[in-house]
């Protein structure tokens, strides 16, 4: 796990002396008493730790920064070492918006619909992805999502954003009913909190790895629309946007699809009364 550097510029030397001319400034021109303060070290003990350190104050400014900026929580079905997942989290970071925390399988879990780990141990793992907080978690992409706005890994209660992806392949029509990807910004739709999910639609022998950074540079604008949306009370609580990317993504257009939640509740009905009608035992 990487967390924000904090570096101090200065060197603890100069420091020390900036402290010192600071000090005797404060004396107003130097009396009797800065010479009791320059020839008593118990005195210039006591200045100096009344004194912020810089880097301590190097320090709070980043997390007041941190904290201010707007909360992203990035998943994935393909797994944490993905490429389109570490380009899409660079360019995030690089953008200076974002606070980005990422929680994403561990292994490949594309084509694992909405399924969640039952009966057997998630094991979690801190990970290094540059700029961001980043766990990976061995259990499907809804395992993670929920596991995330839990509160047992991150110190916040619920992200502005979910972004599930950038998945390799496509995942529109019906393949959204088995993608992980997909399913990943599902759960958190489920859960209250605004989500979208990204997909490049890849070709063999046609598509390359730098599709991915041509995918993040075309979405970028859309996530972040989406991102003022929701800080503006616009965006649409009921659903969620699936993006997906075409082929050579810098030469064609992107195609949003909004999946709706009360689709969702209403197959579900659909399904557990169809179960219930052929299963369950008949009352006498």
């Amino acid at each position: 796990m990487t967390s924000v550097k904090k570096n101090n510029m200065l060197p603890p030397g100069l420091v020390s002396n900036l402290q010192q001319v600071l000090l005797s400034r404060k004396g107003g021109g130097g009396g009797g008493e800065e010479e009791e303060k320059k020839s008593d070290p118990s005195n210039d003990d006591n200045d100096k730790s009344t004194e912020p350190s810089t880097s301590t104050c190097v320090e709070n400014t980043e997390e007041e920064s941190n904290n201010s900026k707007p909360i992203v929580l990035v998943t994935n079905g393909d797994g944490i070492d993905s490429p389109g997942l570490v380009s899409l989290v660079e360019a995030l970071v690089r953008e200076g918006r974002y606070n980005v925390h990422v929680c994403a399988p561990q292994s490949d879990k594309s084509v694992s619909s909405h399924s969640v780990t039952l009966q057997e141990a998630i094991a979690v793992t801190s990970a290094e992805i540059n700029g961001a907080i980043a766990y990976e978690v061995s259990g499907t992409s809804v395992d993670c999502v929920s596991l995330a706005l839990s509160g047992a890994l991150f110190s916040w209660s619920k992200p502005l954003l979910v972004i599930s992806g950038i998945n390799r392949g496509s995942n529109c029509g019906h393949r959204m009913i088995y993608s992980g990807v997909v399913a990943g910004a599902r759960e958190a739709l489920f859960c209250g909190v605004p989500s979208l999910s990204i997909s490049l639609n890849w070709k063999k022998d046609e598509s390359q790895e730098s599709d991915f950074k041509d995918a993040v540079a075309v979405c970028l604008p859309v996530i972040n629309a989406a991102i003022r949306d929701i800080e503006k009370g616009f965006f649409p609580k009921s659903c969620f946007m699936n993006i997906e990317i075409p082929t050579s993504p810098s030469a064609n257009k992107v195609s949003i699809l909004m999946y709706f939640s009360q689709i969702a509740e209403q197959m579900l009905l659909l399904i557990y009364r169809q179960y219930a009608h052929n299963y369950r035992p008949l009352s006498n």
